[in-house]
C-alpha cells in the first residue's frame, strides 16, 4: 500500500510537470500552496475569473494525463481528489 501511494504521488508530480506553464502555475498556487482565488489572481496579475478558468482546465488536463499514465501501468484512477 505504501509503495502504491509513493508511485501514485510520483505519477501526479510527473503529470503536473507536463502541464502547460499557465495551468501548472495556477494549480500549484491553489492546490499546493493553498492560496485563495483572490491571492492567486493578484500573484499572477490576472482576473479571478481567469484563475477559475485556468484551474478548471488544469485539473481536467491533469486528470487526463493521470488516467493515461496510470492506465498504461495497469492501474485505474479511483477515489481521486481531482475528480
Amino acid at each position: 500500500m505504501l509503495l502504491e501511494r509513493h508511485e501514485t504521488r510520483a505519477a501526479v508530480r510527473r503529470c503536473i510537470d507536463r502541464l502547460p506553464e499557465r495551468y501548472r502555475t495556477v494549480l500549484l498556487l491553489r492546490d499546493i500552496e493553498d492560496l485563495d482565488i483572490q491571492e492567486t489572481a493578484a500573484h499572477l496579475a490576472v482576473t479571478q475569473n481567469t484563475v477559475k478558468i485556468r484551474l478548471h482546465r488544469a485539473r481536467q488536463a491533469l486528470r487526463t494525463l493521470l488516467e493515461r499514465d496510470l492506465m498504461r501501468d495497469g492501474r485505474r484512477l479511483r477515489n481521486s481528489p481531482i475528480g
